[in-house]
């Protein structure tokens, strides 16, 4: 699966259940950083989920998400 087919998807389960915390992940790493593309595969995702990784990312996330406002 690629980073855009779980997107799509992430898009419509939280549109269901609230919240955008993958989607705006995914964002972030493609548009904003230019880290991975649309192409990538969603596994190359799992580095942002690592617990020693998260702290820096929920900071950037929120300043992120802040900016786009």
């Amino acid at each position: 699966m690629t980073i855009k087919e779980l997107y799509t998807e992430a898009i419509k389960l939280e549109s269901e259940l609230g919240g955008d915390s993958l989607t705006l992940l995914i964002e972030f790493i493609v548009l904003e950083k230019q880290v991975l593309t649309w192409q990538s595969d969603y596994t190359e995702l799992e580095l942002y989920f690592k617990p020693n990784n998260q702290p820096r990312m929920n900071k950037l996330l929120l300043e992120y998400r802040e900016e786009k406002k």
